[in-house]
């Protein structure tokens, strides 16, 4: 049996104009608490034997609600990114009916590779961030509860619940910089779908990003040429 080999041109849109538009919004929620989680951890206040601990009680209220905030709002931006993306490239009829359906990591698989006919890297940092996210932002969706006065089995389960989402706080918002380095690469253009990090847009973002955020970023576009086919 042979093969036979169509050519398809494909037109990719290189704006983003559109109302209502949110992705960019929960970028920066996601980005500001995600500061405010690096800093509370740099300051964290262990637990002391005899002291009050009121101070430790905070540090680690600190920690939890700046992790939620920016597993969360990385999701959000994230899932909203992709409807905006295929709404723009493929119509908002086709974006609603056909590709909602679908989860939010299929989205991110299939619908750049209908838009230029190649999709981001299925087992790319990208990717799999994007699912390790999906996962902590599921377990606090779905979050259960567990029984009070607990025993030491129900306190290590109790930590390890909560250490599974604490610690992909971290990967929450590189998986939005890389998704949107990734994208922008394969689709040969900036689409704005979400924020730009590359290092030719420096001068959009400078002012907004604190020291702590440069440095992912920096990280983040490494692990990007990394994973970048020649």
């Amino acid at each position: 049996m042979s093969a036979i080999t169509h050519n398809v041109e494909f037109l990719v849109e290189s704006h983003w104009a559109r109302m209502n538009v949110l992705a960019w919004s929960y970028t920066d929620i996601a980005e500001s608490a995600y500061d405010d989680y690096m800093v509370a951890n740099e300051n964290y206040v262990p637990l002391p034997e005899d002291d009050d601990p009121t101070e430790h009680f905070e540090s680690h209220k600190n920690i939890l609600e700046s992790s939620f905030k920016t597993i969360v709002f990385s999701a959000m931006a994230c899932e909203a990114a992709i409807f905006d993306l295929a709404a723009i490239q493929l119509g908002d009829d086709y974006a609603e009916k056909y590709l909602d359906k679908l989860d939010i990591v299929g989205k991110w698989v299939v619908v750049p590779k209908l838009i230029c006919g190649k999709p981001l890297n299925i087992s790319g940092p990208a990717i799999n961030s994007l699912r390790e996210l999906i996962h902590a932002r599921n377990a606090l969706v779905h979050h259960k509860s567990l029984p009070g006065l607990p025993d030491s089995e129900l306190i290590r389960k109790a930590d390890k619940q909560m250490s599974k989402i604490i610690n992909r706080t971290d990967v929450a918002f590189k998986a939005v910089v890389l998704l949107s380095l990734e994208l922008n690469r394969v689709l040969e253009v900036k689409t704005g779908a979400l924020p730009f990090f590359e290092a030719d847009m420096k001068s959009l973002t400078e002012e907004r990003h604190s020291k702590r955020i440069w440095d992912v970023i920096h990280r983040c576009r490494k692990i990007d040429a990394d994973n970048a086919i020649p």
